[in-house]
């Protein structure tokens, strides 16, 4: 099949491997324009963009996909189908009717559950122990066409996002892969609406997200932490009796129970076998690794040490 392809980050790479080493044509890989990153803040190329120069495709980067001359570009391409994995727009109704097909995308939850940009963070962040990938049809509104296929994923407990970013992409790329195979070879394949009381959302983490908020309970920390990790990082700042820095938590467990007499982000106790043990809104959590703005990311024993962190030391 003549395929166009949208897509920005690292997760929509695999999908446009596959589905070029599958024999189907790529005509034209459209991603965001490039953006400055770095300290020098030079423009860098997408992942996807990278990825599609290295495999000799086309690539195309309009302001918008949605703009007159954009849907020229798409239509010129002559596209069967038109695939979308996280490209970071949505699509209006002229750039849909485009291919013949019309556009399938890949999404990274069991929609109608976690609609959005977000939806593998706030999936752990909400303390889902199940998720999955989903293939739609495109519509006009925001990831909520009817479902082509969908396969669950488990969560495991210590699984961050990092971890489950790497599982979902292989799982949908799968899926994904299958599904065009299917419409290639002319088979009907079932829509199934989705059900409206069953919608939620992942709106777009920011920075700020990442800011930890001690008050909450235990397990809506832990849940937070392994939802923010990597990016956008949970972080907060460590105010000891001679030192004050900010910090990214890496990784707790549940703490001990408490008697919730201290503020929330007090050092309850901390040394080389238990790690820190700081007070939540409700129980307490243990920090087990973190990375100190001014150096590297190290164990609770080695922060301990070179922090003096004692009881009534606080992170805010």
């Amino acid at each position: 099949m003549r395929i166009v392809f949208l897509g920005t980050p690292d997760f929509s790479v695999p999908p446009l491997e596959a589905l070029h080493g599958g024999g189907h044509d790529v005509v034209l890989v459209v991603s965001r324009p490039d953006m400055r990153r770095g300290r020098g803040r030079r423009p860098a190329p997408t992942p996807l963009k990278a990825a599609a120069l290295r495999m000799g495709l086309p690539v195309y980067q309009p302001p918008t996909v949605n703009e007159p001359c954009a849907v020229e570009r798409l239509r010129g391409a002559r596209p069967d189908v038109g695939v979308v994995v996280a490209y970071g727009e949505v699509l209006k109704r002229e750039v849909l009717s485009v291919p013949r097909e019309g556009f399938l995308n890949l999404h990274a939850s069991l929609l109608p559950k976690y609609r959005g940009a977000a939806p593998i963070n706030w999936a752990i962040i909400q303390g889902e122990t199940e998720t999955g990938v989903t293939v739609q049809r495109m519509t006009p509104e925001l990831d909520a066409g009817a479902i082509l296929a969908q396969q669950s994923v488990t969560i495991g407990e210590d699984d961050t996002a990092g971890d489950l970013h790497d599982r979902l992409c292989e799982r949908g790329t799968e899926l994904l892969l299958d599904v065009v195979q299917r419409l290639s070879r002319g088979e009907a394949i079932h829509e199934r609406p989705q059900d409206p009381a069953q919608v939620s959302y992942a709106p777009k983490l920011t920075k700020k997200d990442g800011y930890i908020e001690w008050h909450q309970t235990a397990a809506e920390l832990r849940n937070r932490v392994r939802g923010l990790t990597p990016w956008p990082g949970a972080f907060c700042c460590f105010v000891g009796r001679d030192r004050t820095e900010d910090v990214t938590v890496l990784e707790v467990a549940l703490g001990p129970t408490s008697d919730g007499t201290v503020a929330p982000g007090t050092v309850l106790s901390a040394d080389d076998r238990e790690g820190i043990v700081v007070q939540t809104g409700q129980e307490t959590v243990i920090i087990e690794k973190l990375k100190p703005a001014s150096g590297r990311a190290m164990t609770a024993a080695d922060f301990v040490h070179g922090h003096a962190v004692a009881p009534g030391d606080r992170f805010v």
